[in-house]
């Protein structure tokens, strides 16, 4: 295993916040399922300023009105992101990024990055957070390559116990609960201990009925930290 420190898990996010009022319902209710945005010359165009996601993550749809594939990001600040590639005409996306604001960035061959653009991904209150609380730098330990660990993904709470454990030190004494979207490819848990997230540990679909093993991430000095009440 291979242990390296992140400033950010790309997964990394924050709470979701209390349930919505009436007007935050219609408010939501009346959101684009689909992110839209535009790639040319100039740069990103963002056709749909809010957006929620669905239970899989955020939808996006790029149109790449160039002749050739162009590189895009989606990223929040310094703190990480993701992307992909946009062939000519419009393509379908799936990122598995959490609520907040977030900047796209195309890539034009010849002309670098150009004419950055912002949306919304909105709150709807399907996300769980996994974000490591009160760690800034939070520290990860993953295969290289990623293994097969089981078939079986009722086993993953499990093995999310004895990677948090063998690999990052945890002490004993939390709760391993589902986090991120209900219902995304990315398998990911979270260990929570006296009302705080303490670590995570995600694992990836590999293509053939089984899971590959990601990273555990934690905080190095949360590892020997006294238990609290445990939940299910």
């Amino acid at each position: 295993m291979r242990r390296i420190a992140l400033p950010l898990v790309l997964a990394a996010a924050v709470a979701a916040g209390c349930g919505a009022g009436s007007d935050e319902g219609r408010r939501t209710g009346a959101l684009a399922a689909v992110a839209r945005i535009a790639c040319d010359r100039d740069g990103a165009r963002v056709l749909t300023p809010e957006v929620k996601p669905q239970r899989d993550g955020l939808h996006l749809q790029v149109t790449n009105e160039t002749a050739r594939e162009v590189d895009f990001t989606v990223e929040r600040d310094s703190r990480g992101g993701a992307g992909g590639a946009a062939p000519p005409g419009t393509s379908e996306h799936v990122l598995t990024i959490r609520p907040g604001e977030w900047t796209v960035t195309c890539y034009v061959e010849s002309a670098g990055s150009a004419g950055p653009a912002a949306f919304e991904l909105v709150d709807t209150g399907i996300w769980v957070s996994t974000e490591i609380d009160d760690c800034e730098f939070p520290e990860a330990s993953h295969g290289d390559p990623p293994r097969t660990v089981t078939d079986d993904a009722n086993e993953l709470p499990e093995l999310t116990r004895r990677g948090l454990e063998d690999l990052m030190g945890l002490a004993p004494g939390y709760a391993v609960e589902p986090a991120g979207y209900p219902e995304q490819k990315e398998a990911i848990f979270r260990a929570r201990r006296d009302g705080r997230t303490i670590g995570t540990m995600s694992f990836y679909p590999d293509g053939r009925g089984g899971w590959l093993e990601g990273a555990a991430t934690a905080c190095a000095d949360l590892g020997a930290t006294g238990s609290g009440e445990v939940g299910g």
